[in-house]
């Protein structure tokens, strides 16, 4: 058997045994040669689908967002405030879709939605450093991805199984912008089938825009066991807690950049003036406290038959802040009475007095406190049957949670010297809302084999219900509860070897997602049976692939027709609204289902080792465009009414993306990189004016290139431990561009157009972070 052969066939071998995050996981130890050529391709699956490997991972800083490295993948798009990571400034997309519309698991287990303000990104549950392998099926046409929000695919993050021989690591990191990381890590060894690992670690930096009044600090913990049984069997158990407090980064205009392309416009020193000090970046930002627990157990039952479940618990206790230049206080000294519900079930409660002198030293202010609470439970199960020619999965998830957001106001203590605001003095409470979800998913699936196993079909199908139940007594007197089914959505894929290393493959799919969480937690009225219909998808996709013992090569097309999408809109779209309000999310607001989107696109990579030097290279093209309903339409105003101009193209996404990367290993002992990331033109926002929802036009941020150098230098001193020096500089030549379109206010109307003013004067964008160098050693014993 020829390499190539050996890496086609492994690369069926994860199709089969780890091609779904359901099912049981082929660990990254055991496949850490093949993740480079067929499982990075794709090799024997039914979808467009891609790995990354340890490698990939470690080639970015030590430390650093686990996410970042998903952008050598064609079509997912990537950006933090920070070279290292970032918060409210991280945005994902895959396709022309969000984070919000992607499945994200971690060893199979869902993660929930990743809405920084409350939600639970993946990266809060991961140490980069033990990451073995991410798993990336860009179309939806997996079977059993527990997630109601894969409607464009998922991300799978595989963490690494305890090692067989006791031993430890240390890392320790430091960098630009007062960076500093240390981490740890002692493994048990095998011992009667059972071994562990205990990590933890710590990591701090200053806010490259505001280092005298921002940072960042991290603490993690992770715990991972692994025992196993004899014909096969195993079980996996992992905790995970995150700690972390950071500021993060403010969002700017584009003609803000353009004027001070280094600064985020976020102020570094309190001045006492309200007016002024509503910018001051130490007032941005959060605190959180996440766990994640899970055990995988997968169990042969005999040579063609297993069982896979996976049981988890998750819970979040988290707050943001926000500096505002006013005081509230509710009349009567209760900051959460309500006096009653009137008849279209409002809450009717005391006056609430606005004290706002913004101008003036020392003039009445308030911290903006919202806490955020989460707690989620699931399992998800999987039984898997071989016969003839014949793969059987059956297998089902269930899951129950519930969250809460609370807003509070409380007044600062002498705002003409600092933010310290006093919990003792809560002077208004503005909302109280929980949401209580709980998701019952079946699937069942069967892949066929043809023609010497050169054919290889998939068809299944899964079936969804959703159940909500809502309240936030402050606002509405309604307990909020009803449910929505998917009914059957099927999903075909099919591959074709063709020989010699070449693969045709394709699918079609349907996907369910219902309504999503923010549509009770993000909106400020009640939300009826009927009112929202639940968010769906088709999905198309096709391409073929080559792999050769040296090269590989992937070209790939999809379609993805998302409808009834959802949207936080005005509550009432005629009343005049501050356009600082919007952006501090001060107003009132409703769920609306607007028109959905069109996302179809070409993506191409190729890789090839020619022994000391390899090259690797993805390109995607994206044609990522909003219905266009007829003017004059209901349709085409709600979509107004969210900032969204009918049939123009979807905010941040750009039609040309290129990352390509060229490595040179010298010696045994040294490796360089130098990769290129190439962002085209976005479009930033849909100028639109409110009230009127008159369509002025659609503003566009400039392309951008970015590069990156990556130096490391492996060794192993006498009698001590193998040692690895690692330098990164991330944005090499410095360059000054906009990463990214903020969601919390893209789709929000332009309030400059009410007063004829030719200036914009809605935020929008994050800035790019500048030349970033970090410096990592590793020493493994």
């Amino acid at each position: 058997m020829t390499r190539s052969d050996y890496l086609i066939s492994a690369g069926l071998t994860v199709a089969l045994c780890g091609g779904s995050p359901a099912a049981a996981q082929v660990q990254p130890e055991e496949l850490e040669a093949v993740v480079v050529t067929a499982q990075r391709f794709g090799s024997g699956l039914t979808r467009a689908s891609a790995a990354l490997g340890a490698d990939d991972i470690r080639a970015r800083p030590l430390g650093a967002d686990i996410t970042q490295s998903l952008v050598k993948i064609p079509g997912v798009q990537v950006s933090t405030g920070d070279s290292r990571g970032g918060s409210f400034s991280f945005e994902l997309y895959m396709r022309g879709l969000t984070d919000e519309q992607i499945g994200l698991t971690i060893d199979g287990v869902p993660t929930g939605d990743s809405r920084f303000n409350g939600g639970s990104p993946p990266q809060r549950f991961i140490e980069s450093s033990n990451i073995g392998r991410i798993d990336v099926s860009q179309s939806a046409g997996d079977i059993g991805a527990p997630s109601r929000f894969a409607l464009g695919g998922f991300i799978d993050f595989v963490t690494d199984d305890p090692r067989r021989q006791a031993g430890s690591a240390a890392e320790a990191g430091a960098g630009s912008y007062d960076f500093r990381r240390v981490y740890g890590r002692l493994d048990t060894g095998e011992f009667a089938g059972l071994s562990a690992y205990l990590s933890a670690s710590h990591q701090e930096n200053d806010v490259w825009a505001g280092r005298r009044s921002r940072g960042s600090e991290r603490d993690h913990i992770e715990i991972k066991a692994l025992k196993r049984f004899e014909g096969g069997s195993t079980i996996r158990a992992r905790v995970s807690y995150n700690d972390q407090v950071d500021n993060d980064f403010n969002i700017v205009t584009l003609g803000e950049f353009q004027a001070a392309p280094g600064s985020d416009r976020a102020t570094d020193v309190i001045s006492g003036i309200p007016a002024r000090d509503v910018d001051f970046g130490g007032a941005l930002g959060g605190a959180r406290h996440d766990l994640l627990a899970y055990v995988n157990v997968d169990l042969k039952l005999g040579e063609a038959v297993s069982v896979a479940f996976n049981p988890y618990y998750q819970t979040l206790e988290g707050e943001s802040f926000r500096y505002q230049d006013r005081s509230r206080v509710l009349t009567g000294g209760d900051p959460r009475r309500v006096t009653g519900y009137g008849a279209t079930g409002g809450a009717q409660r005391p006056a609430l007095t606005t004290l706002r002198n913004s101008n003036a030293v020392g003039g009445p202010a308030d911290m903006r406190v919202t806490p955020r609470d989460r707690e989620r439970y699931g399992v998800t199960s999987e039984i898997r049957a071989a016969f003839g020619r014949h793969n059987l999965r059956a297998g089902g998830w269930w899951e129950g949670g519930d969250s809460s957001e609370r807003r509070n106001f409380y007044p600062i203590i002498n705002p003409a010297q600092g933010i310290t605001y006093d919990r003792d003095r809560l002077s208004y409470v503005e909302y109280e809302r929980t949401a209580s979800v709980e998701t019952t998913m079946f699937y069942v699936q069967d892949e066929v084999r043809a023609f010497g196993d050169r054919l290889k079909l998939d068809l299944g199908a899964t079936w969804y219900d959703v159940a909500y139940d809502a309240r936030s007594p402050l606002e509405y007197r309604a307990n909020v509860k009803f449910s929505q089914n998917s009914d059957l959505n099927p999903k075909i894929g099919a591959a074709w070897t063709l020989g010699r290393g070449f693969e045709l493959f394709g699918g079609w799919a349907r996907n369910f997602a219902g309504i999503p969480e923010d549509a009770f937690l993000g909106s400020t009225a009640v939300i009826r049976p009927g009112d929202l219909e639940p968010v769906r998808t088709e999905n198309l996709d096709a391409g073929v692939r080559f792999v050769s013992d040296r090269a590989a090569f992937l070209l790939q097309a999809y379609h993805v027709d998302l409808k009834n999408n959802v949207g936080i809109v005005p509550r009432d779209s005629t009343a005049a609204l501050e356009p600082d309000e919007v952006v501090r999310g001060n107003v009132a607001t409703r769920a609306a289902n607007i028109a959905g989107q069109v996302n179809r696109g070409v993506e191409l990579s190729s890789f090839y080792d020619f022994g000391a030097v390899d090259l690797y290279a993805a390109y995607a093209y994206q044609d990522a465009k909003h219905e266009d309903p007829a003017p004059g339409s209901a349709a085409r105003r709600a979509l107004a009414s969210v900032g969204v101009i009918g049939g123009k193209r979807v905010r941040d996404i750009p039609e040309h993306s290129l990352y390509a990367q060229a490595g040179w290993k010298p010696t045994s002992a040294l490796r360089l990189e130098l990769n290129v990331r190439y962002v085209g033109e976005r479009v930033g926002g849909h100028i639109i004016e409110p009230v009127t929802f008159r369509e002025a036009g659609v503003e566009t941020i400039d392309a951008y290139t970015v590069a990156g150098l990556m130096a490391a230098y492996d060794f192993r001193p006498a009698g001590g431990p193998d040692l690895r020096l690692q330098v990164n500089v991330d944005n090499l030549f410095d360059e000054a561009f906009l990463g990214a379109v903020s969601g919390s206010t893209a789709t929000q109307p332009e309030f400059g157009l009410q007063t004829g003013a030719t200036v914009r004067t809605l935020d929008r964008y994050f800035v790019g972070a500048p030349r970033t160098v970090t410096v990592s050693l590793r020493a493994q014993f």
